[in-house]
């Protein structure tokens, strides 16, 4: 049924407070969704006396403006503007955005996260009456209900399974379907908790909306730089608020995460700052007892005149710095001290062994102190250029963050679901800053990976625009038993119908087998070998394409992806498999236009929905009789992207693009 009116408005907001700033005419407006991408907009607003009032310079600023499209009153579309251009000669200003997902691309994993866990080591495995005992070498850390894979054991016990018990720190059980195998002693078997994909991407946004507040680095070392440090003069606490004053002007922000260290064990650790009063005053909550006002000594600078690194060659027991410095250091053991400018070229010393924040282990003398170093040089007693330590009450922060006030948009998550699907250990290195775009669309395209979109809404109780995080799954969990294609109906498809003659304005199908394979390779990693070495590989072939039962055999067409992040060959098998899919020829692409507002109009489908085509067409029907595809009577697609033209009001309808795709993992032809 064609709509009788349809009206579009284009809402402006603060992007981190999503404060409506103004509502804008736009005129020309395309604007597409996507799924597992951000999709585009763009639009003109003349820039004339008329609309002065808009303020359209700072209303459309680029990098912290939200904009949102209602349809007839519902929220269609919400992203970010990221630029603009002005054209003097027309005085007309054109804007250009992307969806919320577009700000993942703008937000970097600046410290290291692992998902997942590390191997642990087994010591005894064994079954008895359907319950898998595993004892670990360390504490394990894994919970009931944790996913675990185990490997290098037996048969009857590698594999990945379910938590059901945690008896202590070191012993794990899961539910086994194998017979009963008595407690057996093992030195080559490894184990270690896998991660829910939905988890993962969840957690992905939950870190850069505070923008990784809370972590702690490993050591000194892989922090990046710098770290400021001020002194503290002064404190107090009034009804859990913490007011600290500092000698210096400090350069702290509201929402910035810092270290508030030697204040007192009330006030000491890693707080947020709530308020800046001045310059040289900063405030953070604080449990606990009122403090009346109270002097500080702050920082106390030292010289260092000499400096020895006593290095231990039994790993792990650590080397031993000791530092010499020119005065009476005034130092308790367990004080913190920040050595600078020890470590350096010119100091002859390449090996990172001084420098750093460093907790006093031994006071050898009024002058003389010792700590733990991760240096490997021995280093003999000798002069120190320059170098400093400091001791004192002083609050540590890093001009890298937190900055946990300037990194939350507000994305919400539709559900705590679970995907059910497991990958193995991710870890996420700082020094290498991926953006949580990239990681998210790496991760979502590995084997068992996902679909995600941002919708947005509008919540009439708080009066402002929703923006919330949906994670589909893109694989189901299994086919129907009996091998046969999945109807209509459990894919959702029937919900959504275009149609020629109908809601399709045009139609065009291009098949192409450039790119195609019938098997398919893929070479992945072994970091430790040299060029020259053997790559692990793995290849799949489309078996039922080369003798194919239904029509001519299909000639060996063979392509090739490099994976460089992979070493395990049945990963890699998995993987050619996966792309094998993606691959068989011909690659068929639909490109369909369709009436807007017909029905289901712009607004009442999303990406990463299942739809049905229904063409009345010689050649169509010609595809459908083939091998190419799994129905005979009709064509199924998921949504991937629609792209809008909305024509200036009141001509109608709005000219929709589709963008179509298989997914053969899920909807198989040959069957």
């Amino acid at each position: 049924m064609n709509e009788t009116s349809v009206i579009y408005r284009y809402f402006l907001t603060d992007l981190l407070s999503n404060e409506l700033i103004a509502e804008i005419p736009f005129k020309g407006v395309s604007f597409e969704r996507a799924n597992r991408r951000a999709g585009s907009f763009s639009g003109n607003i003349p820039f004339i006396p008329e609309t002065k009032g808009l303020d359209l310079y700072e209303a459309t600023m680029p990098g912290r403006t939200g904009l949102y499209i209602t349809r007839n009153n519902k929220v269609i579309w919400g992203g970010i503007i990221w630029s603009r251009n002005y054209n003097v000669k027309d005085r007309t200003l054109s804007v250009s955005g992307s969806e919320f997902i577009s700000y993942f691309y703008h937000r970097n994993i600046w410290q290291t996260i692992v998902y997942g866990s590390e191997f642990i080591g087994i010591n005894t495995y064994e079954i008895s009456n359907s319950v898998a005992t595993i004892t670990t070498q360390e504490s394990h850390g894994f919970g009931v209900g944790d996913m675990v894979r185990i490997t290098f054991t037996n048969p009857a016990i590698d594999g990945t399974y379910k938590i059901t018990n945690v008896p202590n720190s070191t012993t794990f059980q899961y539910v086994s379907s194998s017979g009963n195998i008595s407690t057996t002693q093992n030195t080559s078997g490894a184990c270690r908790s896998l991660v829910d994909t939905y988890d993962f991407a969840r957690s992905i946004v939950k870190e850069i909306s505070l923008d990784l507040q809370g972590l702690n680095f490993a050591n000194e070392e892989i922090k990046p730089a710098r770290e400021e440090q001020a002194s503290v003069i002064q404190k107090s606490k009034i009804e859990g608020i913490a007011r600290l004053k500092t000698f210096e002007p400090h350069g702290i922000v509201v929402g910035q995460e810092i270290e508030v260290v030697e204040v007192g064990s009330d006030f000491d650790g890693f707080h947020v700052v709530t308020d800046i009063p001045d310059e040289y005053t900063f405030t953070y909550e604080s449990p606990g007892s009122n403090v009346s006002q109270t002097s500080l000594s702050g920082v106390r600078f030292l010289n260092i005149a000499f400096r020895e690194l006593i290095s231990v060659e039994q790993y792990p027991t650590p080397s031993e710095a000791i530092i010499t410095t020119d005065v009476p250091h005034g130092a308790t053991v367990g004080q913190t001290v920040i050595i600078d400018g020890v470590d350096g070229f010119f100091s002859g010393q390449l090996d990172t062994s001084f420098n750093g924040r460093q907790t006093i282990s031994r006071i050898i003398d009024s002058t003389a102190f010792a700590y733990q170093s991760g240096g490997i040089l021995n280093i003999p007693r000798g002069p120190s250029y320059g170098g400093t330590a400091s001791l004192g009450s002083k609050v540590l922060y890093g001009e890298y963050g937190s900055f946990t006030s300037n990194s939350d948009i507000g994305i919400v998550f539709s559900d705590n679901s679970k995907s059910g699907l497991y990958q193995d250990t991710q870890i996420f290195r700082g020094y290498q800053n991926k953006t949580a775009g990239e990681i998210l669309e790496q991760y979502s395209t590995n084997i068992d990976g996902f679909d995600y979109r941002i919708d947005c809404d509008y919540d009439f109780t708080t009066a402002s625009f929703t923006r919330t995080f949906v994670l589909l799954s893109s694989t189901p969990a299994s086919v129907p038993e009996d091998g046969s294609i999945y109807a209509v109906t459990e894919l959702g498809a029937q919900n959504l119908v275009f149609e020629y003659p109908g809601n399709i304005s045009t139609f065009e199908i291009s098949e192409n087998a450039e790119d195609s394979a019938t098997r398919f390779f893929t070479q992945g990693n072994i970091p430790d070998l040299g060029q020259d070495a053997s790559k692990p590989y793995a290849a799949a072939s489309a078996k039922d394409m080369l003798n194919n039962n239904s029509g001519r055999d299909w000639p060996l067409l063979d392509q090739l992806e490099v994976l460089n992040d992979v070493s395990d060959e049945f990963t890699l098998y998995q993987y050619a498999s996966d792309y094998l899919y993606e691959s068989r020829p011909p690659i068929a692409e639909y490109k369909l236009t369709i009436n807007g507002t017909l029905q289901p109009s712009v607004g009442s489908y999303n990406p990463g929905d299942w739809c049905s085509i229904i063409i009345n067409d010689d050649f169509v029907k010609s595809r459908l009789a083939s091998d190419q595809e799994p129905r005979d009577d009709i064509i199924i697609r998921k949504i991937v992207s629609y792209k809008v033209t909305v024509p200036d009001a009141p001509s109608m309808p709005e000219v929709v693009e589709l963008t179509l795709v298989p997914d053969w993992k899920v909807d198989q032809r040959g069957n």
